[in-house]
Formats: C-alpha cells, sequence, structure tokens
C-alpha cells in the first residue's frame, strides 16, 4: 500500500469526514433502526454495547429496545456492567453496577472510527476493543459482532497488523455490511 495514509492519518481523516455530517442524529437512528430489524440482533438477549460519545454513532435506541451491558476499563481491559452510566475512564460514560460476563444470547456492539469490506476496522488506537473481541471469541465463539458507522466511514482497505480483529458486520445508515 505504498503512499497510503497509516492508521494515525487515516483517524484523522475518518474523524474529519464524521464531523462533517450535519445530519449525525437521523443518520444514527437510521443505523440503530438497520440493527434492531437485522435477524441476529433480533434473536440477541442482551447487548453489550458502548455508550457513544463525541461525534459516534448513538446507542440510544438500542439502549431502549434491549437489554444492555456497558464497557468498563479496568486495569487497561474492558469488562462489562449495568446500571445508570456516569462519567468514568477518560470521561466515557460507563455504568456502576454489578459486572457480568459475555455469554450465549449476547450481541457486542462496538464503536469505530473506520472499516472496510472485509469487516476490518480501525478504532481509537489503544487496543481495548481488539484485546476483547479475541478474548470473546475464544470464550464465546457463537457471540455476534458488530460495529456501528456511518457510510462515510468507509473506505477501501484498512492497514492491518496481526492483533486486529475483525467484525462480522457493520451497520450503517444504508444497511448492514456482513464479512
Amino acid at each position: 500500500m505504498e503512499g497510503a495514509p497509516d492508521k494515525r492519518e487515516l483517524r484523522r481523516i475518518l474523524r474529519k469526514r464524521r464531523e462533517a455530517l450535519d445530519d449525525r442524529p437521523a443518520r444514527s437512528r437510521a443505523i440503530q433502526g438497520a440493527l434492531l430489524a437485522w435477524e441476529p440482533c433480533r434473536l440477541a438477549e442482551r447487548l453489550l454495547v458502548y455508550a457513544n460519545m463525541g461525534t459516534e454513532v448513538e446507542t440510544r435506541l438500542l439502549r431502549a429496545d434491549k437489554a444492555c451491558a456497558f464497557p468498563v476499563v479496568i486495569d487497561d481491559a474492558l469488562r462489562f456492567r449495568t446500571g445508570e452510566l456516569v462519567p468514568g475512564y477518560r470521561g466515557i460514560p460507563e455504568p456502576q453496577g454489578p459486572d457480568v460476563s459475555p455469554g450465549p444470547g449476547d450481541m457486542l456492539v462496538v464503536p469505530l472510527v473506520g472499516f472496510d469490506s472485509e469487516m476490518n476496522r480501525i478504532g481509537q488506537g489503544r487496543g481495548h476493543y481488539d484485546a476483547l473481541i479475541a478474548r470473546l471469541r475464544a470464550e464465546q465463539p457463537e457471540i455476534v459482532i458488530v460495529g456501528l458507522a456511518f457510510l462515510v466511514q468507509l473506505v477501501d482497505r484498512l492497514p492491518t497488523e496481526p492483533h486486529d480483529q475483525r467484525l462480522d458486520a457493520v451497520a450503517t445508515e444504508v444497511g448492514i455490511f456482513e464479512y
């Protein structure tokens, strides 16, 4: 990929694309609606879902429709809890309730900065979700892992590294992309 931007530059470009959208709330509703209508989501008993920040795809409708658990960063790893959301690690809303263990019937819903047609994702760059996805796939191989993104976050091809984890699908305002 000679001449292609590195991950840091891609994050900058893709964040600007996301920030430039003037109708993010309507697009977020469409994305959440697409996910909620998707059969694997309809069958999921619980969503392990992020609480959105800044210009990320909103998750409020998902949280209103399904039982949810939210990630918290503990000892530099993501765990899940239920309960009321309050500002936590880096100001990210985190629940104060009890820990829950992911299990059969759960669906992991992750934020992302960018994705490609092979369901590679690029996140914030700290590797929390890659480590979580690798762990969940080892412990709960049937878990479905889906990202939420605006279509402007789709790129032709993302640079990948051995630790990067693919998603099963990405929900966008035009529908679900599956691997």
